[in-house]
């Protein structure tokens, strides 16, 4: 009995025992966001391991091994997973080694050597076809992946860039398990590595001021490039319109590793790698062991760096005192002339200058199929000059482009340009798709230019500013906020102030001098219409006056191709009427408009997302209409 008693005793104990352990397993109540947060956390956002990496270590009793001899512990690993051509592994090992660099930060060339392994490791994980399972490149790891190749590769450039480690065909870098030996050095780029001032990574900005930022991720490392402004008497033709000032690039850094390393004495791994700079503006994919990779790129970091680096003349002293941007005025380019891509051509308005296009430049570059078609250029020019003076320019510029890059006239994508005007800068716009004759001489002077005794080379002024066709090359046209029946803003004190301030030039003052001398001469009797004075050569402000008979000429020429309006609103979008604040519905208005799209906005309307999406539209229709008259010019 005493004997059935302790077992009985022995056997509650038991089951007590037993008990107790089960009541260790269970689950408690999470927020929904906790619960995401910990299953999300890895070495990129932590200073732990990822869930998936602790499972792994787990099921091989790895996590002591691990805080005795990491180092140890990482090369035995290598080992395990090249016998077992386990893929998991090499996951793991990518994570720890990120891990180990930031737990390392104290000895650099030691954190160093473990971002290097990590980065090498994560490229072996994406796309060494040796290791099982196959991979799904699509995969949410894999997007880890990346992120540890490229956050890993990124902190090895930084190290080096403050090492004064360069590129050298040959240079050894040593990792966890050997070497990386750099092999060759491939780049895209419009310029050669010895023009490269400086390079800056796009993880170490913030940007401020424009938006939305354009970043598309995928696998590199994003970079500002500064190129040292070159010599002017060693520029190609086709750089020979871009800015003499420290231009910034935007690139993205690969480091691309054979298929299989070669071994050493000892058993050490060398892998040889080609260093690759890729420019964003020609590639948007990478082939890579048989599979089509996204490019990380980051198109908005370089062009604020640029702009926060290169302060662009003032647009108030292009108003004001307009001979001061007299050597300024011309067609820039952001990058060399590419043959193969549609110009679009942006012109700014009044007291403004280039970089008012920002925006809408960091917007369109957000859209692949326009980056791989499209290239985009600026038109600077001094805003208190009269607008017929201005316009000649603009015209002058685009034809020396023309006579410099396609002399023939052939070339397709030169031959579909589009230009796209804000304000004062929609009205030159207009004259390069009108034929004036001669109705903007006629309400100028009483007696045809031909009959005025002039010297030549006010003669060919005046004759380029008065009289003009259409640009055979410009396909269509987009109006931003312009005032073609001008605004009574420039009737007010704002405007008889900006009048009584602006200096004209005496490229423009010696052609209005030599007329009224001209016509003094030949005098008849008053009131006849050939004895009328010619009316006063209007400054900028002046062009943009309801009553100036130059601006109700041009809005009564025709134009020649499509064209688009984007009007701004201050008060309500895509409701005609009201103002934008400077110019009325009522001015900016076509009736024969291919399309109208109005806005939200004051008259800054090209910063307006909406009118940057308006504006990729039409360039993305125009595309599409190419191609149908492509198609329709192939049928038999």
């Amino acid at each position: 009995m005493t004997r059935r008693l302790v077992a009985a005793c022995l056997l509650c104990s038991l089951v007590l025992l037993a008990l107790a352990g089960c009541a260790r397993i269970g689950v408690r109540p999470v927020s929904l966001n906790d619960r995401a947060g910990r299953l999300d956390r890895n070495a990129l956002n932590s200073d732990r391991p990822s869930e998936r990496t602790l499972r792994f270590l787990r099921q091989r009793d790895l996590e002591a091994a691990l805080a005795a001899d990491p180092e140890a512990m990482l090369m035995a690993l290598d080992a395990e997973a090249r016998a077992e051509r386990d893929r998991e592994a090499v996951f793991a090992l990518a994570e720890l080694c990120y891990l180990e660099a930031g737990r390392n930060k104290a000895d650099q060339d030691k954190a160093a050597m473990f971002h290097l392994s990590s980065a090498v490791y994560a490229y072996l994980y994406l796309f060494d076809a040796g290791f099982r399972p196959q991979l799904d490149i699509y995969h949410p790891y894999s997007r880890q992946a990346m992120e540890f190749y490229n956050r890993s590769l990124a902190n090895y450039i930084l190290y080096s860039r403050a090492q004064g480690i360069e590129y050298a065909k040959g240079r050894e870098l040593p990792w966890l398990m050997g070497r990386v030996r750099l092999a060759e050095r491939h780049s895209n780029l419009a310029f050669a590595a010895e023009e490269v001032e400086s390079f800056h990574l796009a993880y170490e900005f913030e940007v401020r001021g424009l938006s939305p930022q354009q970043v598309r991720l995928g696998l590199g490392v994003p970079i500002a490039v500064v190129r040292r402004p070159p010599d002017a008497a060693t520029l190609s033709v086709a750089e020979r319109y871009t800015p003499a000032v420290r231009q910034t690039y935007a690139a993205s850094l690969l480091l691309r590793l054979d298929a299989a390393p070669g071994k050493e004495r000892h058993g050490r791994l060398v892998y040889e790698a080609d260093f690759e700079v890729h420019d964003p503006m020609k590639t948007d994919f990478l082939d890579i062991a048989g599979a089509r990779v996204p490019l990380e790129i980051d198109l908005t970091t370089p062009l604020a760096f640029m702009m926060q680096n290169t302060p662009e003349p003032s647009g108030l002293e292009g108003m004001l005192n307009p001979a001061a941007w007299e050597k300024l005025t011309r067609l820039y380019m952001l990058q060399p002339y590419d043959p193969d891509k549609i110009p679009v051509v942006f012109v700014h308005g009044l007291l403004s200058s280039p970089t008012t296009w920002a925006p809408m430049f960091n917007g369109l570059m957000g859209d692949p199929e326009l980056r791989a078609r499209y290239q985009f250029w600026f038109f600077r020019y001094p805003t208190g000059n009269p607008v017929i003076h201005s316009a000649a320019t603009l015209r002058a510029s685009l034809d020396e482009v023309r006579r410099s890059f396609d002399p023939a006239g052939r070339n397709p994508a030169f031959n579909a340009m589009v230009v796209v005007g804000h304000s004062m800068g929609g009205l030159l716009t207009k004259t390069l798709v009108q034929d004036s004759g001669d109705r903007l001489w006629t309400d100028f002077s009483p007696k045809p230019l031909d009959s005025l005794t002039l010297a030549p080379e006010d003669r060919t002024a005046l004759q380029q500013a008065f009289y003009f066709t259409r640009r055979p090359y410009v396909a269509r046209v987009v109006f931003i906020a312009t005032p073609h029946q001008g605004s009574e803003m420039a009737l007010g004190t704002i405007g008889d102030i900006g009048r009584a301030l602006i200096t004209l030039p005496l490229t423009i003052l010696k052609p209005l001098g030599a007329v009224t001398a001209a016509l003094a001469q030949g005098a008849t009797p008053p009131g006849s219409r050939a004895g009328r004075e010619p009316k006063l050569m209007v400054t900028g402000v002046d062009s943009l006056s309801p009553k100036n008979p130059t601006l109700r000429t041009l809005a009564d020429l025709p134009m020649a191709v499509p064209h688009h309006s984007v009007i701004g609103n201050e008060k309500k979008a895509d409701t005609p009427g009201g103002t934008d604040g400077v110019v009325p519905y009522w001015s900016s208005h076509l009736d024969d408009a291919q399309s109208e799209k109005i806005v939200h906005s004051g008259h800054s309307a090209q910063d307006h997302p909406l009118a940057i999406r308006e504006v990729r539209r039409i360039l993305l229709e125009h595309l599409d209409n190419r191609a149908g008259q492509e198609a329709a010019a192939l049928t038999p």
